[in-house]
């Protein structure tokens, strides 16, 4: 216990991992992939004056997705990047009359795909990139009931900021994200905006907080959400945590100069969710767990 204890605290001082994406690209043919778990429930709606209020009929909302996502180091200043989400919610009303009887319904669908790629512009005193993406609907989820997707493509735009200080006794990180989301059909076009930060109190561990929220551009289509959302939660950075617990001798594993992500990794991500502002969308709570490895 003594000489884990040791370690522990000389890892306080360690370079850390990137645990993340955000502005940071990754070293030219590097593979960054993740597997994000997330189940989300909520009795409760914001409605289109942004009010929050019980679901009509006491009725409860709950559902789980699946996202793998995959990342390609092309150069180490262009990273390509894909992926796709499953998802199936389901929807119960218990404030029904007797006499209307039960109902319950369930869905399950793939409903998008995307791909892009994110270039790195800048690398002091901040990381500065630009991300383009698709996503592109693949014609199931939006006739479900409980309806799973507003059934239109999109294609976004996104800056994207972020600096580590890691010659701190505590190193942490800051990123920004913002954007311009364009949809077809009759959903409204969207501005992403991403808030992020977190601190490393021993190498293996990554403590982050971040903030994800979408601003409907109204009148630029019939379909108008907007949503922000706080998570925050751990990292476990499990090749390290592997070291300290082995005794193993720490490496000084460092962020590359701040400009791209750090090779060899494996990290689990637990996340809680809460819905704290909207409109036209479910107030939902969520739990995420992300697996995530670069190599």
């Amino acid at each position: 216990m003594k000489k884990l204890a040791v370690l522990v605290l000389l890892a306080c001082f360690a370079l850390p991992q990137l645990a993340f994406a955000g502005a940071w690209t990754l070293p030219k043919n590097n593979v960054w992939l993740e597997y994000s778990m997330k189940a989300n429930w909520s009795k409760e709606d914001f409605n289109s004056s942004y009010d929050r209020g019980r679901k009509a009929k006491n009725a409860r909302s709950w559902g789980w997705s699946l996202n793998p996502k995959m990342e390609y180091g092309v150069t180490d200043w262009l990273t390509i990047l894909g992926g796709v989400e499953y998802k199936e919610a389901k929807y119960k009303e218990y404030g029904r009359p007797p006499a209307w009887g039960p109902y319950r319904v369930k869905s399950h669908a793939a409903p998008t795909v995307d791909f892009g790629a994110r270039v790195r512009l800048q690398e002091k005193p901040f990381v500065f990139s630009i991300q383009a993406r698709a996503f592109i609907y693949t014609g199931w989820g939006q006739d479900e009931n409980p309806r799973l997707s507003d059934g239109s493509d999109g294609y976004e735009l996104r800056w994207m900021i972020g600096k580590v200080w890691d010659d701190r006794k505590i190193p942490f990180y800051i990123g920004l994200e913002q954007g311009y989301r364009f949809y077809n059909r009759e959903v409204a076009n969207q501005i992403p905006i991403f808030v992020e930060a977190g601190f490393w109190p021993t190498k293996w561990l990554l403590i982050k907080s971040e903030v994800d929220a979408i601003i409907c551009h109204d009148s630029t289509g019939n379909v108008e959400k907007d949503y922000a959302i706080w998570r925050i939660g751990p990292s476990f950075q499990l090749l390290d945590l592997y070291d300290a617990l082995t005794g193993r001798s720490i490496s000084s594993g460092s962020v590359t100069s701040d400009v791209t992500r750090s090779d060899k990794s494996l990290n689990l991500d637990i996340q809680y969710g809460y819905w704290f502002w909207g409109r036209n969308v479910a107030a939902d709570q969520e739990l995420v767990a992300k697996i995530s490895t670069q190599f």
